[in-house]
């Protein structure tokens, strides 16, 4: 058998300011051809989890391209148009296929296109004809009716922190082979109960979506069962069908899927005010986390998440530790390349007097004027060892440890949440021996970081990945709906 593979990733913030241009793939992912295979095996990926799942079934793969970048606004439509003709004009010239294996995310809006992964679908379908194709989405993918009618299959993380992405791409090779070999014929139900869920609120370890998926998981153990899907959905992407849904397949009975899809749709809308949720104020939890004993105590800046389209620039919680006088204490990472410009211009053991941080959205927090000493220079490059992209290659530009009075603060020149201890360690800072780590990430650190963390405290700062989300100005996702709408 033959597959084609490709991978075209982004989760699409309209709230955000930033254009998601080419330069934000190339910062963080771009490749082409064979490299794909080399750069993505033995990664804790979706890619990665296809070519073992290929190689389980002696399926060759012709890989196109992969293309991803950090969270952000709207895909530039030059870029999306050029990426999705490379891709097509890839499988024009892959010759005779058996399959064709997606990796993509299921949030992204282009320019003048909302349902960006609906589109291309829509193009390869075109192109290949009756050809199955499989499909890995985001747990946080806003399914849409053109993705589900036009994919054969789809296979959603489960996970969020999302760490079974190698399995759901094994997963979708080894249905695909099985779909390619004759021996399933996926029939489909898809719901969209009216629900919004924040983003701080889906993390699956425990509360809606652990009950979700203890469900979902007793359900896929029946006899003619292939996969079932519970889509949290992405609520900072301001489109119709932005919000959770239900999807699932079963082996050639339409009835049996129907009626798992609508008991998941039924207890996911019994659940919905389990997903609202609280955090502590900048003040409060500051103060909270320097009165507890042990270390590290982890601040979690849930509203200033890169991994949820926020610039990962805002300084409220800086500004906070600075102002008591705290000590021993990180903030991972922030977003400034000018600022990490000036201190490698300056040099290791360099005194700085510089503004950090409050340049791309002047509503969230302004610069902060800082003097400290330049403490490590790195070009950005290391290795994910935790939970998460395991063994994939990070690569955050020209990156500084500015200390400002026992505060040091990570400064990147590519956007990256901190969802990995190892993006301080590799700037010789030891996590767990500090008393406070500030990581801008919603729910990602947690798979990492509460092993390690004395406690961790959510903070309600500013930000654009916030999950209040009546301080958004909606206008375009279908209402009513909850808990925009107090249905």
């Amino acid at each position: 058998m033959r597959f084609f593979v490709a991978m075209v990733s982004h989760e699409t913030n309209t709230f955000s300011p930033i254009s998601t241009d080419r330069g934000q793939f190339e910062a963080r992912d771009l490749r082409y051809g064979g490299e794909i295979l080399e750069a993505y095996r033995d990664t804790g990926t979706c890619l990665g989890g296809m070519i073992d799942g290929a190689a389980a079934r002696g399926v060759t793969l012709v890989p196109s391209l992969a293309a991803a970048a950090s969270p952000a606004g709207r895909v530039l439509k030059s870029f999306y148009a050029e990426t999705r003709e490379r891709l097509l004009a890839d499988l024009r010239a892959a010759g005779p296929l058996d399959g064709v294996l997606l990796d993509l995310h299921g949030a992204m809006v282009v320019e003048g296109i909302d349902d960006g992964e609906g589109d291309l679908l829509q193009a390869v379908r075109g192109a290949v004809g009756s050809v199955p194709i499989a499909v890995t989405l985001d747990f946080h993918a806003n399914v849409t009716r053109t993705m589900v009618e036009t994919a054969t299959l789809l296979h959603g993380y489960k996970t969020y922190p999302h760490v079974d992405m190698d399995a759901r791409g094994r997963e979708a090779a080894l249905r695909l082979a099985d779909v390619a070999g004759g021996r399933l014929r996926p029939t489909v139900a898809f719901r969209q109960p009216p629900m919004l869920p924040p983003i701080a609120g889906q993390a699956t370890a425990r509360g809606p979506m652990r009950r979700l998926y203890d469900l979902a998981d007793t359900m896929e153990r029946r006899p003619g069962v292939i996969s079932i899907s519970v889509f949290a959905g992405f609520p900072l992407a301001d489109i119709h069908d932005a919000g959770l849904s239900i999807y699932v397949a079963t082996d050639r009975d339409q009835a049996l899927a129907d009626a798992l899809a609508d008991e998941l749709a039924e207890a996911a809308w019994a659940l919905r005010r389990e997903f609202l949720h609280t955090a502590l104020s900048v003040k409060d939890a500051v103060a909270r986390a320097l009165a507890l004993d042990g270390r590290p105590v982890v601040l979690a800046d849930i509203a200033d998440n890169t991994g949820g389209g926020a610039a990962g620039d805002t300084t409220g919680i800086l500004r906070e530790l600075l102002r008591v006088g705290a000590r021993s204490a990180t903030v991972a990472c922030l977003w400034d390349p000018p600022a990490a410009r000036a201190c490698a211009d300056a040099g290791v053991g360099a005194t700085v007097s510089l503004a950090v941080g409050g340049r791309i959205d002047p509503r969230h927090g302004a610069p902060l004027a800082v003097t400290g000493r330049v403490r490590t220079l790195s070009d950005g490059r290391f290795v994910h060892k935790g939970p998460m992209c395991r063994g994939l290659e990070g690569r955050l530009g020209t990156t500084a440890v500015l200390d400002v009075n026992d505060v040091k603060i990570i400064l990147i020149s590519h956007r990256w949440q901190t969802l990995d201890p190892e993006m301080i360690r590799f700037v010789g800072i030891d996590p767990a021996a500090e008393k406070l780590l500030v990581v801008k990430s919603s729910v990602h650190y947690r798979a990492a970081f509460e092993p390690i963390a004395r406690a961790i405290l959510e903070v309600d700062a500013p930000g654009l990945s916030s999950s209040n989300l009546g301080r958004f100005p909606f206008a375009h996702v279908r209402r009513p709906i909850f808990p925009l709408d107090d249905l």
